[in-house]
């Protein structure tokens, strides 16, 4: 799947609540996804994330990050300040995703898909035309 034609260029920046932590990316997104799992909604304490993934050479980030073991597959960083979930590291790639809302510019970039809709709030209505698959996506991230 190709990236939404409506995505700004990089760069990209945003960072937590506080200020504490900053990132800037250098990449264009290599995914964007909305993840409608137990363990993200959790863990944003919302219906879902909107994240978008970026090759790790790309990103710098400045600050301090706690991070949480969400499972065997996932650690999810975030300001020890304020509380503010900034990224999402995966241990089986070379990428770290960042919640949208987290970007300065929050609009910048697009969703792609719905993932995990098995797990959908169902007052939630999916009703934006992006593809929908009822767990992991099928589509591999792009390379950057």
């Amino acid at each position: 799947m190709s990236a939404h034609p409506d995505n700004l260029p990089p760069p990209y920046e945003g960072g937590c609540a506080c200020g504490a932590v900053r990132f800037r990316v250098e990449a264009p997104p290599i995914g964007v996804r909305i993840c409608h799992c137990r363990i993200c909604q959790k863990a944003m304490a919302s219906p879902f994330i909107v994240q978008a993934s970026f090759p790790k050479s790309a990103v710098t980030v400045t600050g301090e990050t706690s991070f949480w073991q969400s499972s065997p597959r996932l650690k999810r960083h975030f300001c020890p300040r304020c509380g503010t979930r900034v990224t999402i590291e995966p241990a089986d790639g070379d990428r770290l995703a960042f919640p949208l809302v987290t970007f300065d510019d929050p609009a910048a970039i697009n969703p792609e898909m719905h993932i995990w809709v098995t797990s959908r709030i169902p007052w939630i209505v999916l009703d934006d035309g992006l593809p929908q698959y009822p767990e992991a996506s099928p589509e591999p991230y792009r390379t950057a």
